[in-house]
């Protein structure tokens, strides 16, 4: 009798997925149809909770799975993940219904592409550092400037701010004054 009993207690703790080490799938739910096998697989990874193994996703359904190496990686991943906010709906982690079969081996999966990819732009000049975007963008800025006054004002002020605007903006662009930034006004009545 003694012995049925320590059987079903056995048979009891391999259905229930918080107590059988076999155990390392999540089941999550809610997911918004937009979100793919990678979206989900970076939002998991960015946890930083172990080795995601497996990712599988059924967009039309709104609901995915993912496999980690570990049941503590799992347990983990269920309490970080739940409730987590994915494309304006929050996910709802549990464990999955199927413990993972015996002898089941896998490597982690790579981490994840980042979700934004540079791309080029027309009029944006690429590969330059923080530091000349900034000077470029401050020199496009006075060059507008100086276009503005000129097309904008009539007579004598209008011309004397815009030849110094421009000349102090090329030594700005340039780092150093230069011969052009001391340029000699002429005056005429």
């Amino acid at each position: 009798m003694q012995q049925a009993m320590e059987v079903s207690q056995d048979t009891g703790s391999q259905e229930n997925p918080e107590n059988n080490p076999d155990c390392t799938t999540v089941y999550i739910g809610n997911l918004g149809h937009e979100v793919n096998r990678d979206e989900l697989h970076r939002h998991l990874y960015n946890l930083g909770v172990g080795a995601i193994e497996e990712v599988r996703v059924q967009q039309d359904k709104g609901f995915g799975f993912v496999r980690y190496s570990t049941h503590g990686e799992a347990t983990l991943a269920i309490q970080m993940a739940n409730g987590l906010v994915v494309r304006g709906k929050a996910i709802k982690c549990s464990w999955g219904n199927k413990p993972t079969p015996p002898g089941t081996s896998s490597k982690p999966l790579p981490p994840p592409l980042p979700s934004y990819q540079p791309v080029p732009m027309a009029g944006v000049p690429q590969g330059f550092t923080s530091a000349e975007l900034l000077a470029y963008q401050r020199q496009l800025a006075l060059s507008q400037a100086a276009a503005g006054q000129i097309a904008g004002q009539q007579g004598l002020t209008g011309q004397v701010s815009a030849g110094l605007l421009a000349a102090g903006s090329q030594a700005l662009y340039d780092g150093f004054p230069n011969q052009s930034s001391t340029q000699h006004l002429m005056y005429y009545n």
